[in-house]
């Protein structure tokens, strides 16, 4: 197990990830990249890493190790109700003949950074937002600079038209696709947590074909046994706290901050999968239909039972719109790619023990 320090935080044994993404940016930009996988599974950090540590040798002063050009827009901050908030979230005037203020290095590669003039002509939609994007990305590998685009939450772009008539997110997933695929200019890496959104992805015939799909997932049981063990937990608390909290890395650091205000490590855990219960349990109640809360049932005691439920292509509708609600809500977890329905982590499993199934 390699543990790194991240933003004073430990970061548990991702040398597979970490490579990956190494890799990947060491090769021609030919697909475009989807990263998904459970809520809290750690993409977010695990990528902010990679940007921060392995590509720039001075993240604060923008000195890359290598001759990236890394433009890292994480919406997730960001309130994108419209095309034109959109606009705001990425692109950033230039001042010139001013000295500029000192931006941090997070919000620098975060926006495209164009003139003033040419910023107005987009906002009023006298330029096509995506020509502009093509040309400064195209200036840096004229400056044979490898550019790396990150989109993290893209899914917020769902619902939101340019001019009316055209989507936001189909032209910007269009985009994508000719930086990567057509032209070879750039490599694009897109996160989300989102699984039903990635399911459309994942089904939609073009961009199956320009995509490839990398899951990022809890701790395997061994890496916490090895984790834990270094923390100083005994063997039977190690298996105690792995069959409630999995290897979702912050339920665990979670864990280890809140279990002294509780008599006994079993009596947190319990609490904890409480509380997942109870969440179920407010939206089934909420749930007029009695058939929608009986293939919830049904689902869950697939899982409590194998440890899985199996999302077979041929399932009636409704069974698929339930697990697309649940999934939404971040209670249940959906891998298109291999039909696998859990829980988003362990301790709503635990918490469907507790349902009457």
């Amino acid at each position: 197990m390699n543990t790194r320090t991240f933003r004073n935080k430990k970061l548990i044994d991702r040398d597979k990830e970490i490579n990956f993404f190494l890799d990947w940016f060491n090769q021609l930009p030919e697909l475009i990249l989807w990263v998904y996988g459970p809520k809290s599974s750690g993409k977010t950090t695990l990528i902010e890493y990679v940007v921060e540590k392995e590509l720039f040798e001075d993240f604060e002063n923008l000195k890359p190790k290598g001759n990236w050009w890394v433009k890292y827009i994480n919406l997730r901050g960001y309130l994108v109700s419209n095309y034109n908030s959109f606009l705001e979230a990425i692109l950033t005037p230039q001042k010139e003949g001013k000295k500029e203020e000192k931006l941090s290095a997070s919000f620098n590669i975060g926006v495209f950074n164009i003139k003033a003039e040419l910023l107005n002509e987009v906002k009023n939609k006298e330029k096509d937002l995506f020509k502009v994007l093509m040309e400064e990305i195209q200036n840096r590998t004229k400056k044979n600079r490898q550019p790396i685009i990150i989109i993290d939450e893209i899914q917020t772009l769902e619902d939101i038209y340019i001019n009316g008539d055209r989507e936001l997110l189909k032209e910007f997933l269009n985009f994508c696709v000719r930086l990567t695929k057509e032209t070879h200019l750039s490599h694009v890496v897109i996160l989300s947590s989102n699984t039903v959104f990635i399911d459309r992805i994942y089904n939609d015939a073009k961009l199956k074909k320009t995509s490839k799909f990398f899951k990022v997932d809890h701790l395997d049981k061994s890496i916490v046994v090895e984790w834990l063990s270094s923390e100083g937990y005994t063997e039977e608390e190690i298996n105690l706290i792995y069959d409630y909290l999995g290897g979702c890395i912050p339920d665990i650091q979670r864990m280890m901050f809140e279990k002294k205000e509780f008599k006994t490590l079993k009596e947190y855990l319990e609490h904890r999968a409480f509380l997942a219960y109870t969440e179920m349990v407010d939206l089934l109640t909420n749930e007029e239909d009695f058939n929608k809360r009986k293939i919830f049932k049904e689902i869950a005691k697939e899982i409590v039972k194998n440890g899985r439920f199996i999302a077979k292509e041929e399932l009636p509708t409704q069974v698929k719109k339930i697990i697309n609600f649940y999934a939404e809500k971040e209670i249940l977890f959906y891998d298109p790619l291999t039909l696998e329905v859990k829980g988003n982590s362990r301790i709503y499993e635990k918490g469907m023990e507790k349902l009457k199934l």
